[in-house]
Formats: C-alpha cells, structure tokens, sequence
C-alpha cells in the first residue's frame, strides 16, 4: 500500500514563497513496470527471476500503490519471507473497510449467522478470490508470471478490471516455494547457453519435500503448508481458488476444469457445480482470444484430499486447478507429427470434441505464451467472482449450514487414555489447521456404556467443514469404475485411501449423536504434563512414537539407556517388549523431557533380565543426486519433479523431528566404500535398484552429478553388512537388497501388470510380530500405507517376517486390484546376512510424514544397528 508522502505546513509555504519550486504534497510515485525493477519483461526468453527479484517487484508495487497490501505471512523452510499480497479498490483496502469484509467471510464461510442476516452480510461482502504462484519451482512459468499479472490488476483501467477490484478482494501469492525458485532460477542462469541449459538443480527445490509439497495440504509439515492453510482456514476463508501448476496433457496447451471422473462423495455439489462453471469461464476466455489448446475432463480428478487446491472443496471453496505446456525460458518449436494420436481418456488430440473443441496445431512456444495462458484464466475467475459476487458468498454459507445440519447427531471422540496419547494430540493439531473445530473435556463423560476421562478430544459433527472432518476420519471406499462394460479397470489418478486414523495409528471413536460433555475450546492442543516415577529404574513406552524423541534427547545428554527383551513390569502397568530402560539417570533431565513431550515416566525396582545397552546409531541417508529431464519430457515440454528423491526428503524430515543424527550419503561416498568405519545404519530412500546403482547419465548433468553409486558401490554396501552394519531398505529400495545383495526374498508383485495388481496409495491392514526387535511397541494389528509397493515370500531360515498382510479383509481405506496377490505374504522382513542384517520395509512407513502408525518399524531398524547382541 503506497506511504503518501506530504510536506509539512512550513515546507508548503516555503514552496509558495520560491514561486512553486517545490511542491507542496509530493507527486506519488508512479507505480513501476515489472521490467523496471526486475530488469527485463516477465516471461521473456532465456531470463528467469529469482524469488528474492520477484518479492522485490511486489514491494515497490506496494510502495507505489494504494490499490495493493503486502503482507508477510511467514517464513520459509529456508528461512525466507513468504509474502501475499491483497489486491482491491483503494476504498476497498481502507483498513476499517478490509477487516469488514474479511470477517464477513469469516462468518459466512463457518455458517455463523442466522439466515436473514447471513443475505445481509451476501449482499454486503465482497469476493474473495485467492491466485497463487509458484508452488512448483520446475514449472517455471508460474512464478515468473506473478510480478505481471499483479501489475496488470493494480494499474489496469478497463472497465471489467475496475468492477473486479470494486467487487473481489484477489489475494495473490506472488510464490507458493520460494526457496525452489530462488534455486531453480540460479541453476538456469548459470547454465543457460551451455548443454545443461533445460536440466535442473541436483537437489529437492523445497527443502524436505521438493514436488511434494503439493502434498502436504492436510498434514501440514511444512512450513509453507502451514503459513497458507491459516489465511484460507483461519483468517480469510476465499471463496475462489486458482492453484496454478504446469504440467498439461501433451500436446494441449492447458488443462482447465471440469475434472476427470470420480468425484469424492464428501464434496458438496455446489462446489462441484462451481468449479465445473469456473473452469468453463476459462476456457471460453481463453478460446475468445485465440489461445488454442485448452482441454478438460482428462488426468486429473476430484477424488484425493491433500492437494493445494483439492483439500478447500472439503471446505465448501472452488478450488481450480490448471496445468499449462511449456515450463522453460527456453523457446521451442513442436512438430504435430510427433503429437500422440489421444489423450490418457481416448479423445482425440488432432479433432474437435466436447472437451477439447479447439485444439492446438502446433508450431512454435514461448515462455511468454505459458504465462499469458496463465494470466487469462486467473482473470476470467475474477471476472466471474465479480458477476456472481453475492452467490458465491451465499453459496460458501448455505454449505456451511447443510454440513453443520447434517452432522447435527454426530461426534467424535479421541480418548484420552489411549496409549500413544502424544500422537493423538498431533491428529487434533493437523484438524486444527485445518480449521476444524475441537473441543477439550474438562471432566469425564459417559457416551453409549463407554466412559471417558477428562482431557478427552471432542469433534462435533455439527460444523461447517464437515465434509473435510468426515473425509479424513472415515475409511475412503474409492469407486470401481471400468473403461468400458466388461473392460479393465479405469485406475486411479492419485492415492485413494489416507483415513488419518489408521495412518496415524489413533484410537477415534465415533458416535452417531452429540456426546453430552463440557469441553473448553481448543485452539493448539498439548499433551499433559509428564510425569516421572519415583522408582530407582525409570522406563518409557516403546508404544509411544514421542519416546523414541526422548530417548535419543537422553542419548545426546549422555544418559545410560537399554531396551528390555521381554515384557516389564512397571509401577504403570506391565509394557512390552522394548521398553526403554534407564538406572541412575539424572531425574531432572528426565523429566524435563518426559515434560517437552508429556510423557509418562514410569518405574522399576531393579533392571529385568536380558536388557541390550543402546547407544545412539550413526546414521547415512543415501542421497542421490537427480534432475535431468528425460528424452521425452525434453521432446513434449513437460515438466519433471526436479532433483532429488522426495522420499528421501521426507525421511530426513521424520529422522531430523525424532531427533536422529543423519549424515548425507552419496554417491561417491558409497562408490569409496570403508562405510562401517563411519555408519552403524545405512537407510536407502525409496528408489529402483537401476536408479541407484546407474544415476544420472553422462552428458545429461554436469559430470559430478552423473553416474549412480556403481557396482562397486553395491559391492561396498554388501561388505558393509557382513561387517555387521544394517541396511535399511524404504518400499521399492528393496529391490537392491534382492537383486545386488543376494537376500533370499522374491517380490509376488514382480511382473504382474497394472491391471493384475494395482494399489497406487492405499491403506492396507497388516499383522505385526510385537517380539520382533524391529516390531518392538506395535500392536498385532495395524495399518500401513502402501503405494505400488512389493510384497514379499521367502523360505530362507535367515529371514524373519516382522510384518505381514492378512488372507482376508486386506483393504482398509481406499482401492487395490488384485489383493489376493498379498494374502499371507510378508510385508517387512530382517534378514540376517553376515555379521549384520538387511531389513525390508516393503511399504511407506515414513510416507510423507503421515503415517505415524508405522514410524516405530523404521526407529527400531535405527536402533537394531547399535543395540548390543
């Protein structure tokens, strides 16, 4: 917002006196071109901006302008500030004006008014319109068009722009990822004109989860989730979502809305109905201006919950999605005899049809071409948040009052007196951020001959986000749907099953009326205070994720822990296997811990028999480099994931929360070989064994980042076992430890075809062996996250079956084809090899930072590397 600028009354007449020579009130700064600041037009050839360029643009846009307010929101997983901007009339920016309409929304969004005065307050409010940039740091043309389509909205004088700045307040989020611009646009710049020019960084481009922080919309692990979801949960609750990617069916221009089938049942119409009517708009503007190309109904679906713009349709907001061709600064010429002959729904690419009636021929591409696709769509939502201002008001509001009435005689309730309470606690603040309404019981309460104690979570049912709270809680049951009558199955696009419970391993107990408890309002819940025994021998839970956080604090104090072999008798109960154990341990620095996570400490006379001594393991997180775009992604102008293995990214993540020292392991460390000289555990990130063992190729990134970890290195990992090391092997990983190692394991799923076997991200009931080392703290059965996963046989007496899938009932939340594949079958297994041991976690355990029902089998293979024999 521009600072005015006014001479003070002795200035004035001092300017009056010299004949005008200065003036009286300073000229307002005239509000500056993109090109002016930046250097160079957005979107143009060969220039990419930094984040920190772009962010500097929308400061003096701020500076020079009373049409826009650049908030900071927060920061970055790097440390940098994420800004979003406000964009309206002047009189619409007026401080007392902007908060009158922020809370409007606010009420209307949480149904809160009654019916006379939430029309009222419709006809009164203005839209909220949310434009968001950048989220992808590969899909380059998002970010680079933020800085002109700001300009546009601030300076345009059309008639159309004036009655949407009248009408919408249009947040713009100038970048959803800033430090993956910042280091995607500085590889460019530094390989532009040499034949790496269209590669990109070695490395994740966010920090923990690089392209996944796409997926991170329910959880909130990231910082940048977290910073966005409280300005549309928490503060301005948009009707209008426009969430801007660029990967687009090859050779459309654009993918728009309306959305491939299925529809989630959760999703209220209206916002289905919405979104189809937006992206209809969009596409009637784009072919009004000759912008050919635009394709709908194809790939992308309304099905999953987690995604930027999918996760606000369970908040009763249209959220849209569209995915433009032509991520690079790089210009290209496209050849229509190399097109494909469909679409991935059998549609034609070269002929006319409903949802592809005009398509592209071809021809040369611009950056600048992508950006513009970009800018025309984001207006024509704010054409139509303009024209139907008071029904999209309205709308957000009568969702809000059929969910609050359809959950009138429904509620949830997380016990207190759960085992792994501390986790549970993680569940109500992922609800929380999400803007679900939570409740704490302030004394016990009695539901259906089931009594709960005080400290107790309550969810009522009767809120307006309902659909978001029931979408998450309850078992997903993803549609059959064929390609044809009788033909194969038509396969997910995304995951089908992510019920937070089941990942999370949380006892939530629903209830089909309103449970009759006095709770106080939750704002960020925490779990109780610890407490600590008097005992001499203290233990905490091995069932408790937040012990093992402990523990490894204690370790790093220097405290003396060991783990029982057996089941141990404690002044709170007889806990199994695994325990963690600690005699003459400094109390006041247990029980600050036991404080910091609200554990209970509970006590031991003496040490039980068989105790192992536990050390802190020394840790190598394999880290590939990545990056080079593949020959076909080079041929269509498709956009890749970017550098580094994202599964990676998310198990250092986990490792860095529970406090595990990790070293990063690369490459040319595994090809020097010496490994256990310097790691007691090597962990392998979920990837193809010919991924690792080959990496990049020559000639495709600068050499140091080429070339995988040789057979020489397989060779080291090998000799690293024998020496008595553990391998660590996360979901398809385990293909090395069969094919390079020699681990006499076979993988049922090998071979089969998508329409045999098929379960992109599911969740699947499984059977633990709690007396296994590695399944010490897990209950008999659980469920695990599985996405295109193996499943294992063996006869070989050197391997132990930790965990594995039932002969029945085997699907828990989501889709799977072809389940009888893993009847019986082991899903994790140890297998002794020389003096050490390779385990196989033949799934996600650590998937996305979300399945903390499973964390415990990845903590205890840390800890099997260091528990004395």
């Amino acid at each position: 917002m521009r600072r005015s600028t006014t001479l003070g009354l002795a200035a004035g007449l001092v300017a009056a006196l010299l004949g005008g020579a200065v003036s009286a009130v300073a000229a307002p700064a005239a509000v500056p071109t993109p090109e002016s600041v930046i250097g160079w037009q957005p979107c143009a050839d060969r220039k990419m901006a930094s984040y920190e360029q772009i962010a500097d643009y929308f400061r003096h846009l701020d500076d020079t302008s009373d049409r826009i307010q650049l908030v900071e929101i927060g920061k970055s997983s790097g440390g940098r500030p994420m800004l979003m901007a406000l964009i309206s009339s002047e009189q619409n920016l007026k401080p007392k004006n902007l908060q009158r309409y922020k809370e409007i929304s606010r009420r209307l969004a949480t149904g809160e008014p009654a019916a006379a005065e939430a029309e009222q307050l419709a006809r009164e409010g203005k839209s909220i319109a949310w434009v968001d940039f950048g989220i992808h740091s590969a899909e380059i043309a998002s970010g680079q068009t933020a800085p002109m389509f700001a300009h546009r909205l601030v300076t345009g004088e059309s008639e159309e722009m004036r009655r949407i700045r009248d009408d919408v307040i249009t947040i713009v989020v100038p970048n959803m990822n800033p430090d993956g611009t910042t280091m995607v646009a500085d590889w460019y710049n530094e390989h532009v004109g040499t034949p790496y020019e269209r590669t990109f960084p070695p490395e994740l481009y966010n920090k923990y989860a690089g392209h996944d922080n796409n997926r991170d919309w329910y959880m909130f692990n990231l910082p940048e989730s977290q910073n966005i979801g409280r300005q549309l949960y928490h503060e301005w609750f948009p009707q209008l979502i426009h969430n801007i990617h660029q990967t687009a069916p090859y050779p459309a221009r654009i993918f728009v809305p309306p959305f491939e089938e299925p529809v989630n049942p959760n999703i209220n119409p209206e916002t289905t109905r919405g979104v189809n009517l937006v992206g209809d708009a969009m596409t009637r503007r784009l072919d009004s201006e000759g912008k050919t190309g635009a394709v709908s109904r194809t790939t992308f679906d309304m099905w999953w919950n987690g995604g930027m713009r999918s996760a606000p349709y369970f908040h009763n907001m249209v959220g849209i999605l569209t995915e433009t061709a032509h991520t690079w600064p790089t210009p290209a010429t496209y050849d229509p005899k190399d097109f494909p002959p469909t679409f991935p729904n059998g549609e034609s690419t070269s002929q006319p049809s409903a949802f592809y009636p005009s398509p592209w021929r071809g021809g040369e591409w611009h950056l600048r071409d992508s950006c513009e696709y970009m800018a025309t769509t984001s207006m024509a939502m704010l054409d139509v948040a303009s024209e139907k201002r008071d029904e999209w008001l309205r709308g957000i509001y009568r969702m809000g009052r059929a969910a609050i009435d359809a959950g009138a005689n429904e509620s949830y309730v997380i016990p207190a007196d759960q085992t792994d309470f501390p986790t549970a606690v993680k569940l109500v603040n992922v609800l929380r951020m999400g803007g679900i309404e939570v409740e704490r019981a302030t004394a016990p309460f009695s539901v259906q001959n089931r009594t709960y104690p005080a400290g107790s979570f309550i969810v009522r049912g009767a809120q307006a986000f309902r659909p978001y709270l029931t979408d998450l809680l309850n078992a997903q049951v993803y549609p059959n749907r064929e390609q044809y009558p009788g033909g194969p199955p038509d396969a997910p696009y995304d995951i089908t099953g992510w019920t937070l419970p089941m990942q999370m391993g949380v006892q939530v107990d629903k209830h089909a009326q309103r449970v009759p408890a006095v709770g106080e309002p939750v704002d960020r819940a925490a779990p109780p205070r610890g407490r600590i025994s008097e005992k001499p021998v203290l233990a905490l839970d091995p069932r408790v994720n937040d012990s093992v956080a402990a523990v490894n604090a204690l370790l790093g104090r220097g405290a003396s822990i060991a783990r029982s072999t057996t089941p141990v008798a404690t002044d709170a109960g007889e806990w199994p296997a695994g325990t963690f154990l600690m005699s003459n341990a400094d109390r006041a620095k247990v029980a600050e811990v036991a404080d910091r996570f609200g554990l209970v400490v509970a006590g031991a006379d003496r040490l039980p028999e068989g105790t192992k001594a536990l050390t802190a393991p020394r840790v190598g997180l394999y880290y590939p480099w990545g990056g080079a775009m593949s020959p076909q992604a080079l041929a269509t102008g498709s956009t890749s994931t970017g550098g580094g293995n994202i599964d990676e990214g998310w198990t250092r993540f986990l490792l860095e929360q529970y406090g595990f020292n990790q070293d990063k392991l690369t490459d040319d460390e595994v090809r020097a070989g010496q490994l256990r000289q310097r790691y007691d555990v090597i962990v392998l990130p979920d990837a193809t064994y010919a991924a690792m063992r080959d990496g990049q190729k020559p000639g495709s990134m600068p050499p140091e980042y080429t070339g995988g970890m040789t057979e020489a290195g397989v060779a080291n990992l090998k000799q690293f076992v024998a020496d008595g090391g553990v391998l660590v092997t996360l979901n398809n990983a385990e293909e090395l430890a069969r094919t390079g190692l020699g681990v006499p394991v076979r993988d049922v799923t090998e071979g089969l075809k998508d329409t045999e076997f098929f379960a992109p991200g599911t969740l699947l009931n499984m059977r633990f062996d709690p007396n296994q080392p590695i399944a010490w703290g897990m209950p008999e059965r659980g469920v695990g996250f599985f996405a295109r996963s193996p499943g294992f046989a063996t006869d070989a007496h050197s391997v132990r079956t930790v965990a594995s899938y039932p002969d029945e009932k085997l699907l828990a939340s989501g889709w799977i084809l072809g389940e009888q594949t893993l009847h019986n079958r082991s899903a994790a297994v140890d297998a002794q090899v020389g003096q050490g041991h390779v385990v196989l976690l033949g799934f996600r355990p650590q998937h996305r930072g979300q399945s903390h029902g499973t964390y415990k089998l990845l903590f205890n293979s840390l800890f099997l590397s260091t528990t004395a024999k």
